[in-house]
């Protein structure tokens, strides 16, 4: 059986977001290594596919990978007995590490398993899937040789993955036929300006800023003004300038600073403090998400007291580029999953900043709701609006 996806794909430290063929899927960014599959009961395949990603274990084979196997993937790693493992934020760059092939090889298999079923009502024993993808790299990671060597990764390997449905199998292959890798930060400007059907983005992602500052503007609002991005990560903080669509080539960098260094610092607390357990940076982010736990209001207050570094880390690097920017600076705008917890500190931080007379700029927080998804969200615009062309030209 064949397939063709159209993928955008922001690989993040905790959160893997993809949009295929339109559709968005969200896994924790996580594997783990068992020795061999689940326990098979008598559920009928057919049973599983709708909870797939839910449960996902897969054998991949792969020439990009440093070895192959079977893993468990997403939120069957976290529940697993096995270590789940994530990207080091302290250390680890994306475009080198395996964990980016193992989640979108893993997550784009089982969806094309999940697709296959609901156009044929059947499960399909191979599946060759083609697919064209955008995805991007942290700034201060991003260069053309490296986004050239993460994309070939994708494009040049030969990668066969075998999907677990109770006790059936089925075998995909995967062949990328074009990857662009782009900075993070530019895909943003989609999401800014534009909304999914290339027009001016007009809802309630400014609403808040438009109650601050007595407007009423759409995405066109944005469109060539100095932009100093704080897209706030697990393991970093990007903080680009874009000038219209373009990047300010002297202040295209970041910080190996972000939201995953609390939780760390949070978990140890955790230990001392509430529970002995081995908790995962996944699960403990978990049970910040889900008010119902009984953890929950512990993590978050945790987190919340571990934080202080790194607020203040961020403000003053972000006080120290407006300062080398000349305070030529017209909005400041702040996204990112990190950016949710850390608003309380940050935001009264930061519309001081902006509101000095030597600055005079704006503050532009996004919602919650859109924060950790305005990078998938700006490669899924990107996908459909540039990347057909960059690919007649470049494959040509």
């Amino acid at each position: 059986m064949k397939m063709n996806f159209k993928v955008a794909n922001d690989n993040g430290n905790s959160e893997q977001a993809l949009i295929v063929n339109g559709d968005l899927y969200r896994q924790p960014n996580t594997y783990a290594l068992p020795n061999k599959p689940s326990f098979e009961d008598n559920t009928e395949p057919h049973k599983l596919v709708d909870g797939l990603l839910e449960e996902l274990q897969v054998d991949i084979q792969s020439d990009s990978m440093n070895f192959g196997g079977l893993y468990f993937i997403g939120r069957k790693a976290i529940k697993s007995k096995h270590v789940s493992h994530t990207m080091s934020v302290e250390s680890e760059t994306k475009y080198e590490h395996d964990l980016p092939m193992i989640t979108t090889l893993g997550n784009l298999s089982a969806v094309a398993v999940q697709q296959a079923f609901k156009n044929k009502k059947e499960i399909p024993k191979e599946i060759n899937l083609t697919v064209d993808m955008a995805t991007a790299l942290p700034v201060n990671q991003w260069t053309r040789e490296n986004a050239d060597k993460f994309a070939k990764k994708f494009t040049e390997g030969f990668h066969t993955v075998i999907v677990y449905i109770g006790h059936q199998k089925v075998k995909v292959s995967l062949n990328f036929e074009y990857v662009k890798v782009i900075p993070e930060g530019t895909p943003v400007l989609f999401t800014l300006i534009e909304d999914q059907e290339g027009n001016y983005r007009s809802d309630d992602l400014f609403e808040e800023f438009n109650w601050e500052y007595k407007k009423e503007v759409d995405g066109e609002y944005f469109q060539g003004k100095r932009i100093k991005h704080v897209d706030i990560g697990d393991g970093t903080t990007d903080t680009p300038l874009t000038v219209g669509w373009e990047y300010d080539r002297d202040f295209v960098n970041g910080i190996s600073t972000g939201i995953g260094h609390s939780i760390n610092k949070a978990i140890e607390l955790f230990k001392e403090e509430v529970s002995s357990i081995n908790v995962s940076r996944q699960q403990f982010i978990d049970y910040i998400k889900d008010t119902g736990h009984k953890y929950h209001d512990d993590t978050v207050r945790l987190l919340k007291q571990s934080m202080r570094s790194e607020v203040q880390t961020i403000f003053s690097h972000i006080q120290d580029e407006v300062k080398r920017a000349s305070n030529e600076v017209d909005v400041i705008c702040v996204y990112g999953g990190g950016s949710i917890m850390m608003k309380d500190h940050l935001y009264p931080m930061l519309k001081k900043l902006c509101d000095r007379s030597e600055l005079q700029a704006e503050l532009l927080w996004v919602p919650e709701k859109y924060a950790p998804l305005m990078n998938v969200n700006g490669l899924n615009i990107f996908l459909k609006t540039v990347l057909p062309e960059l690919k007649k030209k470049e494959l040509a």
